[in-house]
């Protein structure tokens, strides 16, 4: 797909021609023209693009004609996606005094949108803020543009106007601009319209995953995680939805919604299926929402599989955390003990407590001493290590 910047440099080819007809300008200039609309129609860009650069030079005392040469000469350079020097050709032609208003507006729109393409959005919405002044009859797709513009530098109110004012005006209006109206509205927590405008892109499009992933993320930003599971079940149930990502966020939305079991043995059925791939990620998976049911044995089995099959911090962290609960000392301290080997934790701190906990439980009382007096050196669990500390003692 053509950049936006290139498809209006090829539709602006037929406008420049007319331009080029207009009285103020020279007829060398006009005849120069003439001939390098030719050398374009034929693709022949290198030469057109030398020969503007020649007419250029020839054009600076006359201000419309330099103008109006710079003009052509951003379009081809934009064919050539030379986008550097396009900026330069219309940085040029718009520093040229008393043009005509429609000409400066076409400039000023194609230099924006040259610049939204090189994410300078800054100076792409005062370029298009200019355009849009002097524009008497502005499409829908400029419009959208302009709000484009506002958006990325943080004007929302004024995108949200601009973007409802394309689609509304337009005949066919593109998907991306209901993406972006949507985006604009849930960010401004205009929460039923945002949902609203994500319905009718489905209404539209039914079949597009994209929207229904984009729908249940909608409800569990809000957390709505009952609302969000059943919309993106809706979609697995129709066959829209298939991705081992989007079957994990299946079964990892049942822990949310207090179904763990449930998730849990979906989960399974996939895995048994050939469905999700029985990896360490997944058993990792099926372990916590074992956990989360209150099914230890099933919990520890999946567990130490994911373990067996890629060894992880965390995961032997959860391993001790279900001996720790089943008092079962050793196995917990061994646990903890590969955990803090393997790191990757989110709170080594408390890991050190509970496996100094583990082994003083376990009668292992000069690991007790080692994990204790780690943990004692945070100041969140340096109460609880000291204590046991002077159990040892």
């Amino acid at each position: 797909m053509r950049a936006p910047w290139k498809i209006l440099a090829l539709m602006a080819v037929l406008v420049l021609a007319a331009e080029a007809s207009a009285q103020s300008v020279s007829r060398g200039t006009y005849l120069a023209l003439q001939d390098i609309q030719k050398l374009i129609e034929e693709e022949r860009l290198v030469d057109a693009r030398d020969s503007l650069e020649a007419l250029v030079l020839k054009t600076r005392e006359n201000p419309y004609d330099y103008a109006l040469a710079n003009q052509y000469l951003a379009h081809t350079s934009v064919m050539l996606d030379d986008a550097g020097r396009a900026r330069l050709a219309l940085e040029a032609a718009l520093g040229s005094p008393d043009l005509p208003d429609d000409m400066r507006a076409n400039m000023s729109l194609f230099y924006g949108t040259v610049l939204l393409g090189d994410e300078e959005f800054e100076l792409g919405l005062e370029a298009l803020e200019e355009w849009f002044s002097l524009a008497q009859y502005p499409l829908p797709s400029q419009i959208f543009s302009l709000a484009y513009a506002n958006y990325q530098t943080g004007n929302k109110d004024r995108a949200e106007t601009l973007v409802a004012r394309a689609i509304g005006e337009s005949s066919e209006p593109q998907e991306s601009w209901y993406q972006l109206y949507y985006r604009i509205l849930f960010e401004k927590k205009k929460y039923a319209d945002a949902e609203l405008v994500l319905k009718g892109m489905l209404t539209r499009h039914p079949s597009n995953a994209s929207y229904w992933r984009m729908l249940a993320s909608h409800f569990l930003q809000l957390e709505e995680s009952a609302t969000g599971l059943a919309t993106i079940m809706t979609a697995y149930i129709n066959d829209l939805v298939e991705e081992p990502s989007d079957l994990r966020q299946i079964v990892s939305l049942y822990g949310y919604i207090d179904a763990p079991e449930k998730g849990a043995r979906l989960l399974d059925d996939w895995i048994a299926a050939g469905r999700l791939e029985k990896d360490a990620e997944s058993m990792k998976q099926l372990g916590n929402l074992w956990l989360l049911a209150r099914e230890r044995d099933e919990a520890v089995t999946a567990l130490t599989e994911a373990a067996r099959m890629a060894p992880d911090g965390q995961v032997f962290e959860m391993l001790g955390g279900v001996h720790f609960e089943e008092e079962s000392w050793t196995a917990a301290y061994d646990a903890y003990r590969e955990a803090l080997d393997l790191g990757g934790l989110d709170n080594q701190a408390r890991v050190e407590l509970l496996a100094g906990i583990s082994a003083f439980r376990a009668g292992r009382n000069d690991a007790a001493r080692v994990n204790l007096e780690a943990a004692a050196r945070d100041a969140e669990f340096r109460a609880q290590a000291q204590s046991m500390l002077r159990l040892l003692e």
